[in-house]
């Protein structure tokens, strides 16, 4: 097992520093609105199963995956093209009707769903990788890659869901291709597969029962299962068990992913103190750089120490293209002695986003 760490909403301010240093001040930078922060909370990873391509009935879904609230999915494919005219359903998970070798009395209505498609259901055809979960044929989220997967290339989608948000990202090997900028439907984006699994238990009625598919799926408009044009090599799903730790540290206006040209007014809170004492930040920055349409690295990882600031005391941050990349952000407190008095053991994980992705968050 691995261990981890995970930052959760509270409703608080807004904003994280990517360095040490105050930036200037210039018309250029976009203030950040978010409300939240992050508490660092611990958490444990193991694999629950590993699928390929086929249908699974009830029997062959782990209580693990029916009930599972935070997690990550990981699947491997190769596109070869059709999405223009047709689903293409990497992953299922949901409601099916009991008949299922009757199309006409297919439901279904609650579903966790990975595709590629959407040929009419928007005005134009396109060939983004779609990840949507719906209750009663009505999709509650919804998020695309708003560029389209290329035929015959090997992608891996990861759908990584922690208690502060959700992250969705298309890889090709270690290279992030792509991070599902575009985001509907906000008020549902904590929904996972526990949430799917209680509307289909709590409406099912006669008819419906629950079923995976790899490679296969609904569309949800059309009746009809509907079959990947491609190859999908595995699915991997894997559980996060969250420790009931003592929380201590919290970033205020923080969230878990950010992008360049973002002016960010934020704080460093350590919850056990107050304002009489100092908090120092250390970070380890990875850095990256947006090229042809990649996140690709760029250079050797960064390790920086912070003055001491007092606790949870304002400061201003403008990210800049050239912080681009993923942060390990770690906390210490100090006292009037400089004795350290409180130290994080898990570090904050955050993303810094090109702003060519236009990313938008909930």
């Amino acid at each position: 097992m691995k261990a981890g760490i995970f930052f959760q909403y509270s409703l608080f301010s807004v904003l994280f520093l990517m360095s040490c240093k105050k930036e200037p001040v210039q018309n250029n930078w976009v203030p950040s609105d978010y409300k939240g922060s992050y508490k660092n909370i611990e958490y444990y990873e193991s694999l629950i199963r590993e699928y390929t391509p086929g249908i699974y009935q009830e029997k062959d879904i782990p209580e693990e995956i029916q009930q599972l609230k935070y997690g990550r999915v990981e699947i491997d494919f190769r596109y070869d093209g059709g999405a223009l005219t047709y689903f293409m359903p990497l992953f299922y998970y949901g409601s099916m009707n009991k008949n299922d070798s009757d199309d006409n009395v297919e439901a279904p209505n609650f579903h966790f769903a990975v595709e590629i498609g959407h040929y009419n259901v928007i005005p134009n055809p396109v060939e983004y990788l779609f990840y949507t979960i719906c209750t009663y044929d009505f999709p509650q989220y919804c998020r695309d890659t708003y560029w389209p997967v290329t035929p015959g290339q090997n992608y891996t989608m990861v759908i990584d869901k922690r208690p502060e948000a959700i992250i969705l990202q298309l890889k090709q090997g270690e290279h992030i291709i792509n991070i599902f900028p575009h985001a509907f439907f906000p008020d549902s984006i904590q929904m996972f597969f526990k949430d799917v699994t209680d509307y289909t238990e709590h409406n099912k009625g006669d008819s419906l029962k629950k079923v995976l598919m790899v490679g296969k799926g609904f569309a949800g408009i059309e009746n009809g299962i509907h079959t990947f044009n491609g190859e999908i090599s595995g699915v991997r799903i894997y559980q996060y068990i969250i420790l009931n730790n003592v929380l201590e540290y919290e970033l205020v206006h923080v969230r878990n992913q950010h992008v360049e040209n973002q002016q960010v007014i934020y704080s460093m809170n350590d919850i056990l103190f107050g304002s009489d004492k100092m908090v120092q930040m250390k970070y380890e920055f990875w850095p990256y750089k947006f090229q042809s349409g990649e996140l690709i690295p760029n250079g050797s990882i960064h390790t920086v120490t912070c003055d001491k600031t007092t606790n949870n005391k304002s400061l201003t941050y403008n990210i800049k293209s050239g912080d681009l990349g993923f942060y390990k952000v770690y906390l210490q407190t100090f006292d009037e002695n400089e004795n350290i008095i409180g130290s994080a053991t898990q570090p904050f994980e955050i993303w810094v986003y090109p702003k060519e992705w236009n990313f938008e968050f909930y």
